[in-house]
């Protein structure tokens, strides 16, 4: 059977458009997960230039086929098992690869700021318990994130702003669900790390310590409150 290929068109607006159809099979989870049951679409600027958006249109295609893949090998119970351990170090090869997509433009410190607004308090502050809300002062390295209950709460949308998905196909991984799960969850305390760092510390150094870590591979240290920035 012949493979449909994904278009990419331009709408009324001039935007670029594409959409994927969610197999029948795993749309009851994808909706679960990332919050659409028949279809995956993708919108780009309609200033965006012809070769980048079919670059773009190339990685969210990996991504949805990567998300699929994973929910049918999770649910045949298929897939590479981890050790917590394991999934450390896997977060930690996930970190080089998704600051080595910046190396070459870092771009302004704005975009760290807007990405660390976005992880900390759209996705991890929104699900604080009410003892924090009364007193945040009782947990000032927000132990609470790290609870079962709000780990699997946020992680569709940590998997989905670290692009996990992405990251999985480029390494050719396919994990099971207590694996995958482990994975998004030290992925997940590598950025609360590096957005309290980003906060903290984000200046024209933020450039240099990037390429830094990128070129040598080795942990930029810079001490804050509570552990070590990359």
């Amino acid at each position: 059977m012949a493979l449909r290929m994904v278009a990419l068109n331009r709408i009324a607006d001039g935007r670029w458009f594409a959409r994927k159809v969610i197999p029948e099979d795993v749309r009851e989870a994808y909706q679960r997960l990332y919050g659409v049951r028949r279809e995956a679409h993708l919108k780009l600027p309609a200033d965006t230039p012809r070769h980048e958006s079919k670059v773009r249109l190339g990685e969210w295609e990996a991504e949805v086929e990567t998300r699929i893949a994973t929910l049918r090998a999770q649910r045949n119970g298929e897939g590479q098992p981890l050790t917590r351990v394991n999934a450390i170090a896997l977060a930690g090869r996930w970190y080089s690869w998704f600051v080595a997509q910046y190396e070459n433009d870092p771009g302004p410190a704005k975009v760290w700021r807007e990405l660390s607004d976005i992880f900390v308090w759209e996705v991890i502050r929104s699900e604080a318990p009410e003892s924090f809300e009364e007193d945040p002062r009782s947990d000032p390295h927000w132990d609470w994130a790290k609870e079962p209950e709000v780990r699997e709460a946020v992680r569709p949308r940590v998997a989905e702003q670290a692009r996990v998905a992405t990251f999985l196909a480029s390494e050719g991984i396919a994990l099971n669900a207590t694996a995958y799960a482990l994975f998004v969850d030290a992925v997940s305390d590598n950025l609360l790390l590096g957005s309290r760092c980003w906060r903290s510390a984000l200046m024209a150094t933020t450039v240099n310590r990037l390429a830094n870590l990128t070129l040598h591979r080795r942990p930029i240290l810079t001490p804050f409150r509570g552990g070590v920035c990359w």
